[in-house]
């Protein structure tokens, strides 16, 4: 709805500036940048200057929203209450969606010091109100859709097509956009040793994606045994695991 919109608009990046974490310098997120049309440009080294402007917002939302959530644990032991496990707890989509609210409903309708017009001096602008200011003068880009985008950020991990589906952390996915390649090579060679990819989601469990090589087009290969049809998370299940095993089923 409208705070969805207003949280993140739609814009195209040019160039997007990362750490030396490992999740950042991988093959897949550099493949995707480079057929998308994105620069990386990597922080130096103890250098947090570089990314300033997002250390600087996740101070703000720390001292804005975070702090004042139930089980809220802080950066250090004296930041935080004297039992905040014993407090509510939030799971992560509850959480995005109050983050989310938050920047459409507060953050991009505050002004900030560093959003100003030169020929008006002292007159600090917002976010939402910067940008309103940049579309006047500038015009509106249109950002080309594309309803499968996201696929391409989801992790891709090497497998073997059997008759009966795919195998994936032990759990057996099929679905029909397997017909034709089961029990087949792909033609990629290198680490993936002729096997096919598949994207998954360790949000959603309950299905894979696989972008078939004939027609380009991805689809969903689900979970033969999932419990239900609701989305499971990777962590959940983990914890579904101890719990059965602690009760001994």
């Amino acid at each position: 709805g409208r705070s969805n919109s207003a949280s993140h608009p739609a814009l195209v990046p040019e160039t997007i500036v990362i750490d030396h974490g490992r999740p950042f310098k991988c093959q897949h997120i550099n493949s995707v940048c480079q057929r998308m049309g994105i620069s990386i440009q990597p922080a130096r080294l103890r250098t947090a200057s570089d990314k300033g402007i997002l250390e600087r917002f996740f101070l703000t939302l720390r001292m804005d929203l975070l702090q004042y959530l139930p089980g809220y644990k802080g950066p250090d032991v004296y930041s935080r209450g004297v039992s905040p496990e014993s407090e509510a707890m939030f799971y992560l989509d509850e959480l995005e969606q109050l983050i989310r609210q938050w920047i459409a409903v507060v953050y991009h309708h505050r002004p900030h010091d560093s959003l100003f017009d030169p020929s008006v001096p002292g007159h600090r602008l917002s976010p939402a109100q910067m940008f309103q200011h940049g579309v006047e003068r500038a015009g509106y880009i249109e950002v080309p859709r594309d309803p499968d985008l996201a696929f391409e950020f989801l992790r891709p991990v090497a497998r073997r097509i059997f008759h009966d589906g795919v195998s994936y952390n032990g759990r057996m996915y099929n679905g029909p956009g397997l017909n034709g390649l089961r029990e087949t090579d792909s033609f990629t060679l290198g680490e993936a040793q002729r096997r096919w990819h598949i994207h998954v989601n360790p949000d959603d469990i309950t299905r894979v994606y696989l972008r078939r090589p004939d027609t380009r087009k991805w689809c969903t290969l689900w979970w033969r045994d999932a419990p239900s049809d609701l989305p499971m998370t990777e962590d959940g299940v983990a914890y579904a695991r101890r719990l059965a095993a602690a009760r001994g089923s």
